[in-house]
């Protein structure tokens, strides 16, 4: 068995080097998580900036859609108009072709705007629900909080008067005087 001062030696050293151990262990993940962390942060802006020309694609094809219905709008009243003076018809008749094509293209847009609007609409949920999880991800990774050496230095102290304790001999009364008690100076 060894002596007091040996064990409250390798006791305070045991504790010691558990506490830079933790330290140590608490250090990396938190360097981990940092960079798991600027990673997720990255492809969150990647994700969101290919969302963002996603949705730019949609306007072009949008307004290039809306476009060829107006040119072909134009294409198809500039003949109803040819083919109407040729027949030498005008009136309530040229007024209703004209406006039933007016009507047709306009039917025409609206789908185009509705389909325009469905897909901003899915692409601004797609945008939150990847900022959500990109945010989630980042909120649980792991964190460690640095261990504080009072603990280390506690336990060490607690463990060195418990074997202290242990290794006194309690006193006991002698058989023969009733109040002094063996160890004590007579």
């Amino acid at each position: 068995m060894c002596t007091p001062e040996a064990y409250i030696a390798s006791r305070v050293l045991q504790g010691y080097t558990q506490y830079r151990s933790d330290k140590a262990k608490a250090n990396q993940i938190n360097r981990d998580t940092q960079i798991k962390a600027k990673n997720l942060r990255e492809e969150a802006i990647y994700t969101d900036s290919a969302l963002i020309r996603k949705q730019e694609v949609t306007e072009d094809q949008t307004a290039l859609q809306k476009e060829k219905i107006a040119t072909k709008k134009l294409q198809v009243e500039g003949t109803a108009k040819a083919t109407l003076g040729e027949r030498n018809v005008g009136g309530n008749l040229e007024i209703s072709v004209l406006g039933d094509i007016a009507r047709n293209a306009g039917k025409e847009l609206n789908v185009v705007d509705q389909n325009y609007e469905n897909q901003i609409r899915a692409i601004g949920a797609d945008r939150l629900a990847y900022n959500r999880r990109f945010t989630n991800q980042i909120l649980k990774l792991p964190r460690a909080y640095k261990p504080s050496f009072m603990t280390y230095a506690l336990s060490a102290s607690v463990d060195i008067g418990s074997m202290y304790m242990a290794n006194q001999a309690p006193k006991t009364p002698s058989a023969g005087d009733q109040g002094v008690l063996v160890g004590d100076a007579p």
